[in-house]
């Protein structure tokens, strides 16, 4: 009964964080030589070289179904934006020339001095 039984999730879990650990510094290895950055720069210039040729296919693909393509769509937002501002803009001026405009008169409509034709001849008549 002096022998101790191990645990086998203790076991387990000394694995792994030697696995682990050992895997760490042989990446860190790895990763560290110029020849990694080099390779991994190589493919990063590849992968938005790929990227640029797809999106100029994109591009012509929609301009041949005559369809907009994303800068189409990106302009014509800015282009209602613009807009949008300037119309915000005119309804800022209007709102503040009818304030100016009611505080000045209060609202009302000056008193009314002319009688329609129909009155007048009631009123020589009188």
């Amino acid at each position: 009964m002096a022998d101790k039984q191990t645990d086998p999730a203790e076991t387990f879990a000394k694995l792994v964080s030697d696995w682990e650990r050992n895997f760490d510094s042989m990446a860190n290895k790895i990763m560290g030589t110029d020849e990694f950055s080099q390779s991994m720069n190589q493919f990063q210039n590849l992968q938005l070289a790929m990227q640029k040729r797809f999106n100029e296919a994109m591009a012509q693909h929609l301009l041949n179904l005559n369809m907009p393509s994303r800068d189409d769509i990106l302009r014509l937002g800015e282009s209602i934006r613009s807009v949008e501002k300037r119309l915000a803009s005119i309804e800022a001026t209007l709102a503040k020339k009818k304030k100016k405009k009611t505080d000045k008169g209060g609202g009302k409509k000056p008193p009314r001095t002319k009688l329609p034709p129909s009155m007048r001849s009631k009123q020589r008549h009188e």
